[in-house]
């Protein structure tokens, strides 16, 4: 008797030692997979345990190594609804799947902002019904190590789901699901009040020399983060102490004491990239949308010119599919309206940097100077347009279609006398004034005073001048955290130019 339950119990504990085969988060119902190329499918299993795949008549065998398996699905066609199973000690059946285009939407609150707060929210959210474009959201997972897993599930577009969701990645998804007539799902990893430091790896930011501060540096960051907690924490404490007394008197709850500062997650270097980047490769995309900037608008420090540029670099490297299309959408002006043309601006830096990112390949710039709101505030309502904007850079740069998807880029300059004679790429049919005359430009001579330009266009050239400047070595538009008046230089394709500079001079943040 006792020989058999010692029999029964090791067979137990034998048997509980395997792990059970199980994907990745990301490869579950609903999901969207990338048509025509390479599909990566990996998860986790026994060590030496055999792992088959089976999808759309392909059947795929490996074995877990070191409790890991992957397999690549070679390219499909779009369609679906797919079923996938996998097996191995157990099975795993993956159900409702679409096969068609699949983008990565990525950055800070202006990409995490709901449908709800879109202005044409009502509208859009009632009739948003759409089984053919799906997403999956990451939820926030700040972590110190690189994360294999994330929290996230795979939803179709509908009244309930889409008032949630990012309002930039939905309007950019739906139409793009409406043009290209696939289906179309959209990962969207994105944390707001965050900086670009926190979205690249320990790594890479080591390799870029950064000063060691408490944005690149993790030892830093995070003791800043713990003194600024435990000093805003006994004031929270005694907050949500008198809250439930008053909850469990009946009485009504107190406002918050002024001064209360509730400190949300660490968020610091690398910490983003860990657990809401790392854990998305390789699953295959199409290209990358990345909307951030605003945080780091405040550094005291122009490292967003080197950042930028590092990140698309790794995440394409680690992607391993190429120079995949990279979007980057340029910073919208927020704050107090700025008249003073000489006033340096941290917000026109990083929109800058961004400009200057269109250096690696496959990339664009979208604009998004027309949509700021009157009061400045940061989140605007009218994410539309850029949705827009987005379809017509896919069009033309990952779908190949002759469409121009971009406003006026800055190209050159040539200083002649008492002019500044700009050139430009993306014409787009000619250059124009919108509504009024040409603004937002503003000329420098060596002593690097800036005065508001008087501004020309002629044919596909753009003429500065101020009876100031004698001989002038700058020219700027846009230059100013929320500029005033309101931006008015558009191509005759109806999308705005973007704000550059043509100097390489020293730029305070502060």
């Amino acid at each position: 008797m006792k020989q058999t339950l010692t029999i029964i119990i090791s067979c137990f504990i034998i048997a509980s030692g395997f792990a059970q085969v199980k994907p990745a988060s990301l490869f579950s119902d609903n999901m969207v997979l990338q048509r025509e190329t390479n599909v990566p499918v990996w998860g986790t299993a026994s060590n030496g345990e055999s792992v088959t795949v089976e999808f759309e008549g392909q059947k795929l065998s490996t074995t877990a190594k070191d409790g890991k398996w992957k397999v690549s699905l070679k390219p499909l066609k779009a369609g679906g609804p797919f079923t996938m199973t996998i097996k191995g000690n157990n099975t795993v059946t993956i159900k409702n799947i679409l096969v068609g285009e699949v983008w990565l939407c990525s950055g800070q609150s202006n990409m995490e902002r709901a449908m709800i707060y879109d202005t044409s929210a009502k509208e859009a959210i009632a009739n948003s019904t759409n089984e053919l474009f799906r997403w999956a959201t990451i939820q926030h997972n700040s972590k110190d190590t690189v994360q294999t897993e994330v929290t996230c599930k795979w939803v179709s577009a509908n009244p309930m789901t889409t008032k949630f969701f990012s309002a930039t990645a939905y309007w950019y998804g739906s139409k793009l699901q409406k043009e290209l007539g696939v289906p179309v799902g959209i990962i969207n990893s994105s944390f707001g009040g965050t900086i670009i430091e926190s979205w690249v790896s320990n790594k890479t930011l080591t390799s870029l020399g950064l000063p060691k501060d408490g944005y690149n540096d993790p030892v830093i960051a995070r003791a800043n983060y713990e003194t600024k907690k435990a000093k805003a924490q006994p004031l929270v404490d005694k907050y949500n102490a008198e809250k439930e007394t008053a909850k469990q008197q009946h009485l009504p709850i107190p406002p918050p004491p002024t001064g209360m500062i509730v400190v949300g997650d660490y968020r610091g270097p690398n910490v983003l990239y860990n657990g809401m980047i790392a854990p998305l490769i390789p699953f295959s995309i199409k290209g990358m949308v990345w909307y951030q900037g605003e945080n780091n608008a405040y550094v005291g420090q122009n490292t967003y010119y080197q950042l930028l540029p590092a990140l698309i670099k790794e995440w394409r490297s680690e992607w391993g599919e190429g120079n995949i299309p990279f979007f980057v959408v340029q910073l919208c002006p927020y704050r107090k309206k700025t008249i003073d043309p000489s006033l340096p601006s941290a917000i026109a830096t990083v929109s800058d940097a961004q400009r200057s990112a269109l250096s690696e390949p496959n990339t664009a710039l979208l604009v998004t100077t027309d949509l700021v709101e009157p009061d400045g505030d940061v989140h605007y309502k009218r994410k539309e347009p850029l949705g827009a904007r987005l379809v017509l850079a896919a069009k033309a740069m990952a779908y190949n279609q002759k469409v121009e998807y971009s406003g006026p880029l800055y190209k050159s300059v040539e200083f002649k006398g008492n002019k500044a004679i700009l050139s430009f790429t993306h014409i787009g049919g000619g250059l124009v004034a919108k509504d009024t005359a040409l603004t937002g430009f503003t000329i420098a001579g060596e002593d690097k005073k800036f005065y508001v330009g008087n501004v020309i266009i002629e044919g596909d050239k753009v003429i500065v001048t101020n009876p100031n400047v004698a001989n002038p070595k700058s020219v700027r538009y846009g230059w100013a955290d929320h500029p005033w008046p309101d931006l008015n230089f558009w191509n005759k394709a109806g999308l705005p130019a973007a704000v550059f500079r043509t100097d390489n001079w020293e730029l305070p943040l502060k």
